[in-house]
């Protein structure tokens, strides 16, 4: 079965340029795709037009199997799992145990109040639910938001064995394993590629140098007819001016004049056509930050240090130091208490018990850029109380890919990935001697993943972070430190 999108074109009225343009793609039903684009440029709302949540100004969507969306809505996290995620997708029992079985997780998880479940268990049973049924084609958005680093290779293994979907995630290797097929956008344009990610991304790094290089040579090529059309226009308008009594003179100039006036109107013609064949080639500038370098040294130390809920700690004790320019990685299974453990450094303060030495100076300045994100209103109104500069803000979020039309949409308007950057370029505007960030690559696209890695080589800021994505971990940071979880 194929799936057929024809001639489909998608604009919002706040942008300036549509999304989508006389768009054509042909999908097998049998194929594992990854859906790749810069933030911003689309990938949010191809998924709603496949559910029908948007409908397409020109074209048709035609597919003969329904779509269905993870993450899967919960209106009420109070219920039971397995009541909470079939409210609106009913599913057999037996079928979702059998597919949570392969995932390695306790059925009996289905039985307890959703709420309760850790993000990766949630997401692991959503799964199950989706995959339970066989004619459907399902549109997986960001599945490993909320996975440790076993959870990732748990689902990148049970996706392994299974066909018919779109997934979107920030993670490249996870990308790498599930998928035998690339849906990328470019130029408000869908392709398909018959490749992995790590080939297309080879691929198109070749064809974007070789239409660097075109656009080297047609810009050169440009400014040289610029040059001649400017030439023959002062040559036309010195050739036009009258020479007095001379009627068979000044009949010459106007002949010399049009003649002229001819040349530089193919050349202007000239110079439309060359234009017109420049690429839009993906150029990723640099970002900046202001971190502040001081006297201490360590920055933070901590000596058998744990936190403990209801007197049962979060992770075995901690024992170390941070010191100046360290990009220090917090390693751990979910529910082991990393982000916890960020949220207290930064507000000073956790609703449980904390034990041992945590020797945190208390004017130390630092930045935390959270997990989740409940920004409102404008940009504008979001930074007027930091006393950061609003011009550098922006530009802030343009170097991070932002369109410039997007600016006036108000903050939880936006797509997860506008949000983040958001809030990540706030951080990275904030002068801070440590910067806490907690899961950075959430919803950041494979540009920004670079962008922030040579940010962190360039600027040596301390650093204390939060990720599961491997790569990164391995590039970025100077130190890791594991948190295990105590036995019950």
């Amino acid at each position: 079965m194929t799936i057929t999108i024809q001639n489909i074109s998608f604009s919002y009225d706040q942008l300036e340029e549509p999304l989508f343009k006389n768009s054509t793609l042909h999908i097998d039903e049998s194929w594992r795709l990854g859906l790749v684009a810069r933030n911003g440029r689309g990938k949010t709302t191809f998924l709603k037009l496949l559910l029908n949540e948007l409908s397409p100004h020109e074209g048709t969507i035609q597919t003969a199997t329904p779509f269905m969306y993870f993450p899967q809505r919960v209106t009420d996290p109070t219920l039971l799992a397995f009541d909470a995620l079939t409210e609106s997708m009913p599913a057999e029992r037996w079928k979702v145990e059998k597919e949570l079985r392969l995932l390695h997780v306790d059925p009996a998880l289905l039985w307890q109040p959703y709420e309760r479940l850790s993000g990766g268990e949630q997401t692991k049973i959503r799964l199950a639910i989706l995959f339970s049924e066989k004619e459907r084609f399902l549109l997986l958005d960001e599945p490993t938001n909320h996975l440790d680093l076993d959870g990732r290779k748990m689902v990148a293994h049970y996706l392994q064995q299974k066909t018919g979907y779109i997934v979107v995630s920030h993670d490249d290797h996870f990308l790498e394993q599930v998928t035998d097929h690339i849906v990328a956008i470019e130029r408000q344009q869908l392709y398909v590629y018959n490749s992995t990610l790590s080939v297309y991304r080879h691929e198109k790094a070749l064809r974007d140098q070789v239409e660097i290089e075109q656009n080297k040579a047609l810009s050169a090529e440009i400014g040289r007819l610029k040059q001649t059309a400017k030439e023959k226009r002062n040559w036309a308008d010195e050739k036009e001016k009258p020479s007095g009594n001379d009627p068979f003179g000044n009949a010459i100039a106007k002949r010399m004049n049009k003649r002229a006036k001819a040349i530089e109107t193919r050349v202007q013609s000239q110079i439309e056509e060359k234009e017109a064949m420049l690429n839009n080639v993906e150029r990723v500038k640099a970002l900046s930050m202001y971190p502040i370098t001081s006297h201490r040294n360590p920055v933070m130390r901590f000596k058998e240090v744990t936190l403990s809920l209801d007197g049962t700690p979060l992770f075995a004790p901690l024992t170390f130091d941070v010191f100046q320019g360290e990009r220090v990685a917090l390693v751990g299974p979910n529910g082991s208490g990393k982000s916890t453990l960020l949220n207290c450094l930064y507000n000073g303060s956790f609703e449980g018990e904390i034990t041992g030495e945590m020797l945190i100076p208390k004017n130390l300045s630092m930045s935390y850029l959270p997990q989740i994100l409940q920004q409102k209103g404008t940009l504008q109104h979001y930074i007027e109380h930091t006393g950061i500069d609003f011009s550098l803000f922006l530009n802030q979020l343009r170097i991070f890919g932002f369109e410039r039309d997007i600016f006036q949409i108000p903050i939880e308007n936006m797509s997860s990935g506008q949000r983040k950057k958001v809030a990540f370029a706030k951080s990275l505007c904030e002068e801070a001697e440590c910067y806490l960030w907690d899961e950075p690559l959430n919803y950041l696209d494979v540009y920004n993943h670079e962008q922030l890695k040579a940010l962190c080589h360039t600027f040596h800021p301390t650093l204390l972070f939060v990720e599961h994505d491997e790569n990164f971990i391995k590039e970025v940071a100077t130190k890791i430190i594991y948190l295990k979880p105590t036995e019950s």
